[in-house]
């Protein structure tokens, strides 16, 4: 709330919106087919006064536990967006939905850069044919940890699991000392995806390399 206060101070925002599980960010059609982005979490509980969050143990799991996580439907194909959902947060989730699971997709963005906090049985839930793991580089906290890669190839619905990794994807040329980024691409018409990893040196033939998630 400091921020946004801070930021509208600034003139940097003029407008703001809370979404919560079961609203829509957007809801449209694209191409003669359905496009929407629909919120799964946060949860709002009831308390005294209003709505709020549940508390988890620290401010910090509590933050990141209350990411939003969004569901992205183009036509037949499914995208989920995780957030930074944590252990706690992800059971929660689980008890909330009960028998439902809103949460498989066929492509994943990975909750937490790929952090080793989350449980397998949310991976399952997810179920995908490829992951991405979106992290920086210089920090301390080692994402994408080694775990987290190899769930996210586990409990993939596909027999030759896509993970894809921004970091892993990335190079410096010593040469020059110029970053090098590996930019992962999907795209998708509704019923195909296509998903391409730059590579790291240009080659006139060929600049991706692409994969067809089926």
């Amino acid at each position: 709330m400091q921020a946004l206060q801070k930021a509208r101070s600034e003139g940097r925002i003029t407008n703001t919106q809370r979404y919560e599980q079961g609203t829509f960010i957007l809801n449209t059609t694209i191409e003669g087919q359905p496009f929407n982005m629909e919120v799964l979490a946060p949860f709002m509980e009831s308390v005294p006064g209003g709505k709020g969050f549940i508390y988890w143990k620290d401010d910090g799991k509590t933050i990141n536990g209350h990411s939003l996580v969004i569901k992205l439907r183009f036509g037949a194909r499914t995208v989920l967006l995780g957030g930074d959902l944590n252990t706690l947060s992800q059971e929660y989730l689980i008890t909330q939905y009960g028998n439902n699971n809103p949460f498989e997709v066929d492509v994943a963005k990975s909750c937490h850069h790929g952090a080793s906090d989350f449980t397998e049985k949310f991976m399952q839930l997810i179920n995908p044919y490829a992951t991405v793991i979106s992290s920086g580089d210089n920090e301390g906290y080692s994402h994408p940890r080694a775990d987290a890669i190899g769930c996210a190839g586990k409990y993939s619905k596909s027999k030759r699991p896509l993970v894809y990794s921004t970091e892993l994807a990335r190079s410096t040329d010593i040469s020059s000392n110029k970053i090098l980024f590996g930019m992962i691409d999907l795209r998708c018409n509704g019923s195909d995806i296509f998903m391409s990893q730059m590579k790291e040196r240009k080659n006139d033939a060929d600049l991706w390399d692409a994969y067809e998630i089926i």
